[in-house]
């Protein structure tokens, strides 16, 4: 398998295209026999590493897993534009014999002159993008100081035929409209609303194609959203209120590489240097302006000081049917307090299938059900035992480390005698062939490091039942919140809310729970007061006996029944469809009712966590 890796940087001034480097990558496959997969990292700098580099981890992952034998990209600085993940890529290359083909030509990395080629062409890639980006930044300085236009305009604006700023008048009807709903005290996410049904589209789904990326705040991860989707938002409208460029004044602010030496490290941070100011055309009367500012201090300061809760569940609560997380929303005035689905709250209200929760409720039956009824810790007990190399992986790991910085220091001592201004060595074959050898062994023990690094992450999957005790046990009733909140995530991989079923004014709905270093999941079902939970099924990662799979199997299909489901609309991940049950077998229950409906039930057995209303948890 031939793995085709594209990059386009952020600035777009690359010369290669991501369908170019595909092309190319596509003819490579067909020239060499071989099936391809494709990796892309589009708009992201060659200097950042793979942590931040979806396709260049997916690309790194699969090596690993030796499922990619070959690596295509169109040259060298699409992969790194810094030494250090070309040095990664090389020792994972060479731990499995992976062949390199830039621009479809082979290139033997197991050669220690190609590897020292390849190595000064790093240093030339990372000081390439270190030049460039200070190029970049000067001119755009330059552009700011002289009133011109880059990057992404504001909205309202466009540039003419001189790059100079000219106003969008179909946009800035809209820019002066938001100003005059402020000043009439309109609030901004108010005003979003009227945006959004009205249909009128933002700077992004207005002239742009393709995926945004967000951060999220909780969990750090990133997800895509679709450009052309985009909606107003209020923290958008606040923004664009306060922008001065409205009434003219354009503000710039350069910046500047600082290097600091921190703990023996080089570290670079970006400092702001100068505020460049330059006239544009406004679009709002400075007088305006100025009022609409005095009139959101008003507003500000009549809200009085804004309220901070604490939400212990944030990042880990994802909704079944859509895949967004659930946010704790608390809103004193209304008295709501629960967590919802992001895809229910305004102004991407597509989701229908789910119900909010009571925050205080779920709280306080996650932190009964890891840590107080004592359960939870017999469960995973119970679970098969596998041997571990952990320790021994560990020691190893730590040894082979020391003899890594052994090889560093000398090889900057290598260095040094060979680059010094005065040095007498410059021309030294000898101590030119012991860099050589040097920097051979260091990609080689730090392919060595990687490789068992890896290996002991594979290894704490074992290593997780004294982990998961040790953190079970540091809860107390006396634990701050910040403390409850650190080992409820390291414990829990995710809590999903899954099917909802109304009854009037009552119903249920399914809660799974799943927890690191582990493939079981639990599976609770609870009432809509979230103040009884019945833990209906322990999911088995491999089940023993016949027995135990027509239970796993049975209690799954009992579950979906209750829900409407049939067999065949579910997809049931982690049950095996080859149980021997027959449709008469399969039960239709509700737990909450003496009574059990379906053909030759069998009586579902469950555990009971009650909430008790004076243990219900406030940490507000």
């Amino acid at each position: 398998m031939l793995g085709i890796y594209c990059r386009t940087s952020k600035n777009r001034t690359d010369k290669y295209t991501i369908e170019n480097q595909r092309e190319g990558g596509v003819h490579c496959a067909q020239e060499l026999g071989l099936e391809y997969r494709i990796y892309v990292d589009d708009g992201i700098s060659g200097t950042l590493d793979e942590s931040v580099r979806d396709g260049l981890s997916d690309l790194f992952r699969d090596i690993r897993k030796n499922e990619i034998t070959h690596v295509y990209c169109i040259d060298q600085s699409r992969i790194e534009r810094n030494s250090r993940t070309w040095d990664f890529f090389v020792g994972e290359c060479l731990n499995k014999k992976v062949k390199y083909y830039p621009n479809g030509s082979y290139f033997d990395l197991d050669n220690a002159a190609n590897r020292m080629l390849a190595s000064l062409m790093s240093v030339v890639n990372a000081y390439y993008a270190e030049i460039t980006s200070k190029k970049v930044r000067l001119a755009n300085a330059r552009k700011a100081k002289d009133g011109k236009t880059h990057g992404i305009k504001p909205y309202g604006y466009k540039k003419d035929s001189n790059n100079n700023y000219k106003i969008d008048e179909e946009e800035a009807e809209n820019v002066r409209r938001m100003f005059k709903m402020s000043l009439a005290g309109k609030g901004a996410y108010t005003i979003a609303n009227v945006f959004n049904d009205e249909g009128i589209p933002t700077k992004f789904s207005k002239n742009f194609k393709g995926n945004i990326k967000r951060k999220d705040e909780y969990t750090g991860i990133i997800s895509n959203h679709d450009k052309s989707k985009i909606k107003w938002r209020g923290n958008v409208i606040s923004d664009m209120l306060r922008n001065k460029i409205y009434k003219g004044v354009r503000e710039w602010n350069r910046y500047e590489d600082k290097i600091e030496n921190i703990d023996g490290e080089p570290v670079k941070s970006k400092v702001k240097v100068e505020l460049i100011t330059s006239k544009v055309p406004h679009i709002i009367e400075p007088e305006l302006w100025d009022k609409v500012q005095s009139n959101l201090a008003i507003n500000k300061k009549n809200v009085g000081k804004k309220s901070h809760y604490k939400y212990l569940l944030n990042g880990l609560v994802k909704c079944h049917h859509c895949g967004r997380l659930f946010v704790g929303k608390r809103r004193k005035s209304s008295n709501d307090n629960s967590y919802k689905c992001k895809g229910k709250v305004y102004p991407n209200s597509d989701c229908n299938e789910t119900r909010s929760i009571n925050i205080n409720k779920l709280d306080t039956f996650i932190i009964k059900h890891l840590f107080k009824t004592k359960q939870l810790k017999i469960h995973l007990d119970s679970l098969p035992k596998t041997e571990t190399k952990f320790d021994s992986l560990k020691e190893r790991l730590e040894q082979e480390k020391t003899i890594l910085l052994k090889i560093d220091k000398k090889l900057a001592k290598g260095y040094k005698l060979l680059f010094k201004d005065d040095s007498d060595f410059k021309d030294d074959d000898i101590i030119q062939s012991k860099v050589l050898a040097l920097k051979k062994r260091q990609n080689e023990q730090t392919a060595l490091v990687d490789r068992l690094e890896q290996e002991l992450m594979l290894s704490e999957s074992s290593f997780r039942d004294s982990r998961t005790k040790r953190l079970l046990s540091e809860y107390t009733d006396e634990s701050s919140f910040d403390d409850i909140k650190r080992i409820v995530h390291a414990i829990v991989e995710y809590i999903k809310i899954g099917h909802h079923k109304e009854d009037g004014k009552m119903g249920t709905f399914i809660v799974n729970i799943k927890y690191r270093g582990y493939n079981e999941v639990s599976t609770f079902m609870t009432n809509w007061q979230a103040n009884k939970w019945f833990w209906l099924s322990k999911y088995r990662n491999k089940t023993n006996t016949k027995e135990e799979l027509e239970e796993d199997r049975e209690t799954e299909i009992s579950i979906l029944k209750y829900f409407g489901k049939t067999e065949d609309d579910v997809d049931i991940s982690g049950f095996q469809k080859e149980s021997g049950l027959t449709a008469d077998e399969i039960a239709d229950i509700n737990p909450f009712s003496s009574s059990y409906k379906g053909a030759e039930v069998k009586e579902l057995k469950y555990e009971l966590i009650e909430l008790s209303k004076d243990e219900i948890i406030d940490f507000n």
